[in-house]
């Protein structure tokens, strides 16, 4: 493509263009008169352009840049293209982001959320993290139904207290408790079933009641 001899003789004019060709970071552009152009968009210029895009351009002695975009030629995701670090800043107000068919966000090496309150409302959600840790001061689950499976669980508590209004617990293999003292309270029926059992101590052992039965 040909390139227009000089770019604009006077101070800078606007004008409308049409992208034809593409070279890297550099667009050729046809001015609203004619001419060619071969530019590059604008700090400002959020919006990357596209063959066959009308353009608004910037144009005096020095050369030229693509202001904005002005309308797309066939119907394509919009690019935001920027050089560098993006701060935005909103000293009053609220931000808010509306999306039909969902936000997708890659965040490379780092991902950081900061907020006094947070609040997430999903009907389906999936996470998957290799390594996952979690620390606060309180922490509250409510949950309809609730499965948990896992290769290895281990918990540690300084006091652990748990209210079931009804338990069941199977143990396929080895079950074995470690205790400085055990009291266990039943106000109905407690019943123990084995192939042996085995009771030892090393000072006594008591059995009390109104009536004992052995064999």
């Amino acid at each position: 493509m040909n390139e227009a001899p000089q770019y604009c003789a006077a101070a800078a004019q606007l004008r409308h263009a049409q992208v034809n060709a593409l070279d890297g970071e550099r667009f050729g552009v046809i001015s609203s008169d004619g001419r060619r152009y071969w530019l590059k968009p604008a700090f400002g210029c959020l919006v990357r352009p596209a063959v066959g895009d009308k353009v608004l351009v910037s144009l005096d002695a020095q050369g030229g840049y693509i202001l904005s975009v002005l309308e797309r030629a066939i119907a394509q995701p919009a690019r935001l293209h920027l050089e560098g670090d993006l701060h935005l800043s909103l000293p009053a107000g609220a931000l808010s982001i509306q999306a039909r068919d969902g936000v997708s966000l890659d965040a490379g090496s780092a991902l950081r959320v900061c907020a006094e309150q947070g609040s997430v409302q999903m009907q389906r959600a999936h996470l998957t993290v290799g390594t996952l840790a979690m620390s606060g001061e309180h922490l509250e689950n409510h949950w309809v139904e609730r499965h948990d499976n896992s290769v290895y669980h281990r918990e540690k508590a300084a006091r652990h207290e748990a209210d079931f209004a009804d338990s069941r617990r199977r143990v396929e293999g080895h079950e074995e408790l470690h205790s400085g003292s055990l009291r266990q309270r039943v106000r109905d029926d407690w019943s123990v079933q084995a192939d042996t059992l085995d009771l030892n101590a090393q000072r006594s052992v008591a059995i009390d009641g109104d009536s004992i039965k052995l064999g």
